[in-house]
């Protein structure tokens, strides 16, 4: 029997996708509820594995709970890409020193169409994928609007007038994060780079946010902003910048 999702995806679109002061690379953004199971429930052992999912990376998992966040990941992407007009069969999810996903031809490429980039998050019950065009990195993340982050944390993400901010207006600390967040996973970087290292100048309230935040010779692109109860970000980098 194979694996199947508990509900049905849902387009999404970032408020700057048609905004004309903003040049942006062509995207496609999902998210997909994920099967919840009981804290200690183990991983089922009949289902087999959708396209895009690797038998031995899913056989490693201890837990029903990353079993599921895993395979909604990964089918989401697979539906994303149906929509772009690729066809699954002959793809697979390889991951890169930093554990960065990328797609992959399984056997003979087909050098007539390029491979878009993508971004996979996993929040509170919801998998959340993003596709963009082959010529820059995306990176997602998200949130659910109202999680708070504790103040001691910020001097971990932040520094300066960022962490002056932070303390000043803590309730801005999730969406400041899943920024952050997306920004590293554009980059190829996850927590390599210091978040830290990750920093503009914050409205009050954030809102929805775009600004173009540079970090060493890369300027990056990044979208914030608030759809029901999620806060989202997103990160362009352009691979020309490597």
């Amino acid at each position: 029997m194979v694996w199947s999702p508990k509900g049905e995806v849902e387009f999404l679109s970032s408020p700057f996708s048609d905004s004309a002061e903003w040049a942006r690379p062509s995207t496609l953004i999902g998210r997909l509820p994920i099967r919840i199971t009981k804290p200690d429930a183990r991983p089922p052992t009949n289902h087999e594995s959708p396209h895009l999912c690797s038998p031995l990376e899913v056989s490693r998992f201890s837990t029903a709970k990353r079993y599921e966040e895993h395979l909604a990941g990964r089918w989401l992407v697979g539906e994303l890409l149906k929509h772009w007009g690729i066809e699954i069969a002959g793809l697979e999810i390889i991951r890169d020193e930093n554990r960065a996903p990328s797609l992959s031809w399984r056997a003979e490429p087909d050098f007539a169409k390029s491979l878009p980039s993508i971004s996979i998050g996993h929040s509170e019950g919801w998998a959340i994928a993003a596709l963009s065009e082959a010529n820059y990195h995306v990176g997602i993340d998200a949130e659910p609007g109202s999680r708070e982050i504790s103040s001691s944390a910020f001097v971990m993400m932040a520094s300066g007038n960022e962490l002056q901010y932070l303390n000043d207006y803590p309730e801005s600390a999730i969406s400041i994060w899943t920024a952050k967040e997306a920004v590293q996973k554009a980059l190829h970087l996850g927590m390599h780079l210091n978040p830290r290292k990750v920093s503009t100048k914050w409205p009050n309230p954030i809102a929805d946010f775009a600004v173009i935040i540079p970090i060493g010779k890369n300027k990056i692109q990044l979208e914030t902003w608030q759809y029901d109860d999620l806060r989202i970000s997103l990160a362009f980098a352009a691979k020309a910048d490597y």
